[in-house]
């Protein structure tokens, strides 16, 4: 494999795995895109952006002069993985998805979902184009996994509003300081499969609602690679 093939496919491997650090399906800048299927019933939203943040439009916000949008949250399964994720747009998106449900069912197909427009541009648009033809093996598959409560993580309030919400906590110090200490033992490649699944650049930015998933996926690197240490890497930690 050529160098430029192993950079393409570095670089795909770490958008996948980015999306496997939080419950939202996240294409935050232009030409950010995934490969879904879509699950379950859309849950519609009134709301309004107020302080940075979508919040539930209610009679106080339209006192204040605010006027309603709708965001629809959907259930989606990443085509590579099967991990659930939740894809929240707005009504652009969701009208240009039932023109595609009326011409082709959403169950027996995978579809690339691509973003057109730099993060917090207001003309952005998407695009969804059918990628896959789902076998009726893999239909079964997708229609057997576990979906988000959605009605139930919306009613979580400022915490779990929207995928817009405020960044979450990072990983305690003594924590990330036992993670960094595992991943030293291992080889460079066992840390670079780590900061791409967890979408992270230094272990200190780990999310801590990521804790338990990141502790488990360290045990796993260190069955997978032992503890020997390459020591011709570059040290990430220095």
């Amino acid at each position: 494999m050529t160098t430029k093939n192993m950079w393409e496919r570095t670089a795909e491997l770490a958008r996948q795995h980015d999306q496997g650090s939080g419950t939202w399906l996240k294409l935050a800048n232009d030409g950010d895109k995934a490969v879904v299927v879509f699950l379950g019933e859309p849950y519609p939203r009134e709301v309004c952006f107020v302080d940075g943040r979508y919040v539930p439009f209610d009679e106080e916000l339209r006192a204040k002069g605010y006027k309603p949008s709708l965001r629809v949250a959907l259930n989606v399964a990443l085509y590579d993985t099967k991990e659930v994720k939740v894809l929240e747009q707005g009504i652009v998106f969701f009208k240009q998805l039932l023109q595609i449900r009326s011409k082709r069912s959403l169950d027996e197909w995978a579809f690339e979902v691509e973003r057109h427009g730099a993060a917090k541009d207001p003309k952005t648009t998407y695009s969804i184009l059918p990628e896959h033809k789902l076998t009726p093996e893999e239909q079964a598959e997708f229609q057997a996994l576990p979906l988000h409560d959605l009605e139930k993580l919306y009613s979580g309030g400022e915490d779990l509003g929207s995928y817009d919400r405020r960044a979450e906590a990072a990983v305690d110090p003594r924590t990330a300081q036992s993670i960094v200490q595992s991943l030293k033992a291992l080889p460079r490649e066992a840390v670079d499969r780590f900061c791409a699944k967890f979408g992270v650049a230094r272990i200190r930015d780990l999310p801590a609602s990521q804790v338990d998933r990141a502790l488990a996926f360290v045990d796993a690197l260190e069955a997978e690679f032992g503890a020997k240490k390459d020591d011709d890497a570059i040290d990430p930690f220095a």
